[in-house]
């Protein structure tokens, strides 16, 4: 592979948990012998590098003006066409500003929709971005090491959004990775079009193509790197090893129930209470046993009642640790807690959770997998109920796919749980689809792809 000498990769690592599978100190030795050297924007104390080619600098989490946030309602919320393709989450998005921005609403509803297709708008509004928001904070950086290239890790945070426009104004090249499926259609866009953008599957180009009006071939695709870890079978344990670690009971099995985040859904501390007490009241056909894994983002005071309970098995992501917890983050994991997520998904019964990544996660390991669809007893607008994510465009895949069991209440919950103890093999196909459709590759080479389309990505835009 020819060297690229003497050129400079920025990259930009808006937030540090979950990435050292990508972006490591291995990768980025990868990086630095083809040629290049790189500036590595990211959280204090996120990866540490002894390699000569490689500075790191802490990005500047620079809050957006009032002005930023009145542009961005007007370019996706106002000015939004709910008229493209995978605009379902975009509408139920919509509706809840409408509750919340009365006045924004009305201007919508008589003005925004009229113009929503209007390309002379969208220039307006890309035009008013560029000359009201020139954000100079990083003029120092950008002149002290000027790179040739910028990779950004996750474009749609807003604390990218002053690099991302310092670099369009300069003419310096973007490549973006989408690392989540619901990006795409969920967040508010990227104020600056990027020149290439890399994502896990087809499903999601389809996005990039069609709602964000990128050109098929400006959009690659890599698998889900974050989950090549999954593809090492060598780290698994025996079963019973495993239910030792957890100090639970190997004779018993294992309902695994992992959450979402405090903001995903009101009524999961009632959810995972009712599991409970159908395990201890013996509903199922087989004994059973409890296994919470909260969310990196989750406090597991929030289900202190269960906490200590006789059956009830806990699992963090890692250790507590307030190191990211502006990003949100109450658990700090390393690879070791990747390697113990593989054991869990592999040697679960049954997995739990509402609609997340994990539901993917499980499907790779063949695991059956219930989402909850109903609120427990709660009396929930449909903009705070379980119910709106499984109409979000990203969810429709797996809603299609007959691979996993949505239930839709208690009764369901029991049902659905109890056929799977009974007969694992139910939904396999389905479950098989999900992972043809959302993971594209099952090889464990995605990080080693996303390194090629980067190095590929700085060949062809080298002067």
């Amino acid at each position: 592979m020819t060297k690229n000498n003497d050129k400079t990769l920025l990259i930009v690592l808006p937030y540090g948990i979950g990435w050292k599978s990508i972006i490591n100190e291995e990768n980025l030795q990868i990086l630095t012998n083809y040629g290049l050297k790189i500036i590595l924007l990211c959280e204090p104390n996120m990866i540490e590098s002894n390699n000569p080619n490689v500075i790191i600098k802490t990005l500047k989490k620079i809050p957006r003006t009032k002005s930023e946030i009145a542009l961005g309602l007007l370019r996706n919320y106002v000015f939004a066409d709910t008229s493209k393709p995978h605009s379902e989450t975009l509408k139920i998005k919509i509706s809840e500003l409408d509750s919340s921005h009365t006045f924004l609403s009305v201007i919508r509803k008589s003005i925004g929709k009229l113009f929503a297709k209007s390309t002379t708008i969208k220039n307006i509004l890309a035009w008013s971005d560029s000359v009201f928001f020139s954000n100079s904070e990083y003029d120092d950086l950008f002149s002290k090491f000027p790179p040739d290239f910028i990779f950004v890790t996750y474009p749609f945070s807003f604390y990218t959004y002053p690099i991302l426009r310092h670099a369009h104004k300069s003419k310096i090249p973007i490549l973006g990775y989408v690392p989540s499926w619901d990006n795409l259609t969920s967040k508010w866009e990227v104020p600056v079009k990027l020149d290439k953008l890399i994502v896990w599957n087809n499903i999601m180009k389809q996005e990039a193509v069609n709602f964000l009006g990128y050109s098929d071939d400006s959009v690659s695709i890599t698998g889900v790197p974050q989950f090549d870890i999954h593809s090492n079978r060598s780290s698994l344990l025996d079963r019973g090893k495993f239910i030792n670690t957890l100090h639970g009971d190997e004779n018993k099995k294992i309902l695994l129930y992992a959450t979402g985040t405090a903001q995903l859904s009101d009524s999961e501390p009632f959810i995972v209470k009712m599991i409970y007490d159908m395990i201890q009241n013996n509903k199922f056909d087989h004994p059973c046993q409890l296994l919470l894994r909260v969310h990196p983002r989750r406090s597991l005071s929030d289900f202190d009642d269960l906490i200590d309970k006789p059956g009830v098995l806990i699992q963090t992501p890692g250790k507590a640790s307030k190191e990211f917890q502006d990003s949100g983050y109450v658990w700090k994991s390393d690879l070791d807690d990747y390697s113990i997520l593989s054991n869990t998904l592999h040697h679960a019964d049954v997995m739990i959770n509402v609609a997340s990544t994990i539901t993917i996660e499980s499907c790779l390991f063949d695991t059956p997998v219930v989402n909850i669809g109903f609120d427990a007893d709660l009396d929930l607008d449909f903009n705070r109920s379980v119910k709106r994510h499984f109409q979000y465009s990203h969810y429709a895949d797996i809603v299609e796919s007959n691979g996993v069991k949505i239930a839709k209440s208690e009764e369901d919950l029991h049902m659905f749980i109890n056929s799977y103890l009974n007969n694992s093999d139910l939904d396999s196909a389905g479950r098989n689809q999900i992972v043809d459709n959302q993971c594209y590759y099952r090889d464990g080479k995605s990080s080693e792809r996303l390194l090629r389309y980067i190095i590929d990505f700085t060949k062809e835009y080298s002067v």
